[in-house]
């Protein structure tokens, strides 16, 4: 497996865990939580989407690099 191969398989790694703290953000809503729990789920998904971005872009970078 090439090392474009391998980026290609984190960057769709990365995709599956965007998509699953998306649905962290939803269950956020649960109205079933107090406001500070919803809000501390929605500060952590937060930051984790900023995370998960800064680790999409790095990936790219490298991908563009090995061209």
């Amino acid at each position: 497996m090439s090392t474009a191969s391998k980026l290609g398989d984190i960057i769709d790694l990365l995709a599956t865990v965007r998509y699953l703290n998306e649905a962290v953000f939803m269950a956020a809503s649960h109205p079933g939580l107090t406001k500070d729990a919803t809000n501390a789920i929605q500060a952590v998904v937060g930051e984790m989407d900023s995370k998960l971005l800064a680790a999409e872009e790095r990936v790219e970078e490298v991908m563009e690099a090995l061209k």
